[in-house]
């Protein structure tokens, strides 16, 4: 019998089936009425051909992996590159049995460009009311950790808590936390029977030391009997969560604690041309015509310069001068002043810097930072010197965001982690973010952010302001 995840992945194949079939019918009934000539046997078999060809490429890409584990940018990230196949090996075994492809040329075309405008608006609506039967049926899983609060960072960057996964962390219970970073602890493996009856706990997360047997089995007691599943996290040290690679010196098998893609030269110089073709391209179809105008209204709202500039770390704490469009009162930085966040209704701000801010175009000119090599397209966002200062003792794992250029967007900022700072735990989950995007960095994933930073813009960003 089907049933959970295969039953989920036969409904999504069919429903995309379907949706190939409707779109070939239209677009063949839209070249019929412009008195195109087509064989409806050959148009038949062509649209079981593609039926065919798209299940093979989306067993390849693993397209039809439960939403849960994909955010939309990333199933639409994967959706572009199924499509391309798609088109390219249609296009080469059309061309190589039909004697005549150049008839069916327009059809192949029209079928593929329909598809890149019905799908993605097809998957959202598919979220959308997928999200309502989750919420209706409460199919959102509590979990909690025993442990340590200082898996929090951990955790963000494993992917528990991240990718749309659909669970809720109530919090921690173990040690009392020695910081700030224990705001969701919850008390002591002897009162975990209590906590579990009041918060109707679905996972427990165990991460005990081994050592301590004694408490690792009253867990496991405690959880049985209120019926909690149990899930043992084998190593959460404060040496991370990060890929391991096996190298060799002097003939001895060598295990590296971490290993970032972006330290093989060729991603570097791959990522760096990415750089260059995307930054030239927004200057010259988008900066090359709004810069001249934002000047001028910059300069007509409030006086001072048309650019703010401020000293940020860049890669290897490499200082940098990153740029924006001036979006607060000249001087609202005096250099003997204290550091100050911009905030919520933060009375700095001048009207046009609000609209700016909103809507991100304040950041544009780091365009030119990008240009220059102080900056990349995608990676953690540079933070202000003093808010550095503040945060590389307090939080682990901090100086590490710096081993890579710093970025115009960034993994944290599509998942929500931008603005004003206002706590250790904030800039903690804001670091995990970043830790998990060097660490598993690749061209798509770039490719992700850019297009989730596009949507989140369209959308509207609380957090921006």
């Amino acid at each position: 019998m089907l049933r959970g995840p295969r039953l989920n992945y036969l409904f999504r194949l069919s429903l995309d089936l379907a949706l190939l079939t409707i779109t070939f019918w239209c677009a063949e009934q839209w070249l019929l009425a412009s008195t195109t000539q087509l064989d409806i046997a050959v148009c038949t078999w062509m649209i079981v051909l593609s039926g065919l060809i798209w299940y093979l490429c989306a067993r390849a890409f693993h397209f039809y992996t439960s939403i849960t584990l994909f955010t939309y940018s990333q199933e639409l990230t994967i959706f572009i590159r199924l499509l391309l196949t798609h088109l390219l090996v249609q296009v080469f075994l059309l061309v190589l049995i039909l004697d005549d492809f150049t008839k069916y040329r327009t059809l192949i075309f029209l079928y593929n460009g329909l598809l890149l405008l019905v799908i993605p608006l097809y998957k959202y609506l598919y979220r959308v009311v997928a999200a309502y039967v989750r919420n209706q049926y409460k199919y959102v899983r509590k979990i909690l950790v025993v442990g340590s609060s200082d898996l929090s960072p951990t955790l963000y960057r494993s992917g528990i808590l991240i990718n749309n996964l659909r669970y809720q962390l109530v919090g921690f219970v173990g040690e009392p936390p020695a910081n700030a970073l224990g705001s969701t602890y919850l008390g002591t493996v002897a009162q975990l029977q209590e906590i579990l009856t009041m918060h109707a706990i679905d996972e427990v997360f165990l991460a005990l030391p081994s050592h301590q047997t004694e408490e690792i089995n009253l867990v496991i007691d405690y959880c049985e009997q209120a019926q909690v599943q149990v899930n043992v996290i084998n190593d959460f040290n404060r040496l991370g969560a990060g890929a391991l690679k096996l190298t060799s010196y002097a003939g001895l098998p060598v295990v590296g604690l971490r290993y970032f893609p972006l330290d093989d030269a060729e991603n570097r110089i791959f990522k760096r041309a990415f750089d260059i073709v995307f930054s030239l391209a927004v200057l010259v179809l988008f900066l090359s015509w709004i810069t001249p105008l934002l000047a001028l209204l910059i300069k007509l709202n409030s006086r001072g310069p048309v650019f703010f500039r401020q000293d940020r770390w860049g890669i290897n704490n490499k200082k940098i001068v990153c740029y924006k469009f001036r979006t607060m009162i000249h001087n609202g930085h005096h250099s003997n002043e204290p550091f100050r966040q911009a905030a919520r209704q933060d009375d700095r701000v001048t009207a046009l810097g609000r609209l700016l801010r909103k809507t991100s175009l304040d950041e544009l000119p780091q365009f030119f930072n990008v240009l220059r090599g102080d900056m990349s397209v995608v990676g953690p966002r540079p933070h202000p010197i003093p808010l550095s200062l503040e945060s590389k003792d307090v939080v682990q794992h901090y100086m590490m965001r710096h081993l890579v250029k710093p970025g115009i967007t960034g993994w944290a900022q599509v998942n929500g982690s931008r603005g004003e700072i206002q706590s250790p735990l904030q800039m903690s989950r804001r670091v995990a973010f970043d830790l998990w995007y060097i660490e598993n960095w690749s061209f798509w994933l770039d490719c992700q952010i850019i297009f989730q930073t596009i949507v989140n813009l369209i959308k509207g960003d609380e957090r921006a302001y």
